[in-house]
């Protein structure tokens, strides 16, 4: 994120967590792992990029941020925390165009580009000819883009796997939000079963499966 963004982000985080929004906040996150889980969700013991991105889908999709938008007393900071719930959630890769870095959607194929005092952009790109891909959600700004901080990154092998998933689920019509969910129970089957393939992990029959 940007400094701007980043400290209108912490705040809402600060504000979501008391009450009388901590409750539904918890619920939130719960909600999100238990739809991108395999395994029961174990909650506050998920690991950090699982929170971030739960804090983020509450955020947003949620809808904590419009909620609480109208508590900022500075007029940019209500700005920005207003922009937070059209951030856009996809599958990402990463592409060069002359000096811009781009954030190209597989699933949508909008392509976003990228601030470069973006904190993740700067991370990413830093070894961008490995980059894996990865599940984000990106907000507009007036010079360019930036992700929220939940950004998990997929197995680089899996690549050419998710690909073909994702085409799939275009073809099913699956909705975005559904599409990404489905592929982080893929992910989290890798890093959580034991001797795990990563084509048994990715793979298209895992569209149709459900979440405990």
């Amino acid at each position: 994120m940007t400094p701007a963004l980043s400290a209108v982000y912490d705040e809402l985080l600060a504000r979501a967590s008391e009450p009388p929004v901590e409750p539904r906040a918890r619920a939130l996150r719960e909600s999100f792992w238990r739809r991108t889980s395999i395994l029961p969700p174990t909650g506050e013991s998920e690991p950090e990029d699982r929170m971030l991105a739960a804090w983020d889908d509450a955020l947003t999709s949620g809808g904590l941020a419009a909620e609480l938008a109208p508590g900022f007393q500075d007029a940019a900071e209500r700005a920005l925390a207003r922009v937070l719930p059209r951030a856009h959630r996809g599958v990402f890769r990463l592409e060069r165009a002359g000096a811009q870095l781009l954030a190209v959607d597989l699933i949508s194929r909008a392509s976003f580009i990228l601030l470069p005092r973006d904190d993740v952009a700067r991370g990413v790109a830093a070894n961008e000819d490995d980059a894996p891909l990865f599940e984000a959600r990106i907000v507009a700004a007036t010079d360019g883009c930036a992700t929220l901080p939940g950004v998990i990154f997929h197995p680089p092998d899996a690549t050419v796997l998710i690909e073909q998933i994702v085409r799939t689920g275009r073809q099913r019509g699956m909705p975005r939000g559904s599409l990404c969910d489905a592929l982080l129970r893929m992910h989290h089957t890798f890093f959580n079963l034991s001797r795990v393939k990563i084509s048994y992990a990715y793979k298209v029959e895992a569209l149709d499966a459900s979440p405990p």
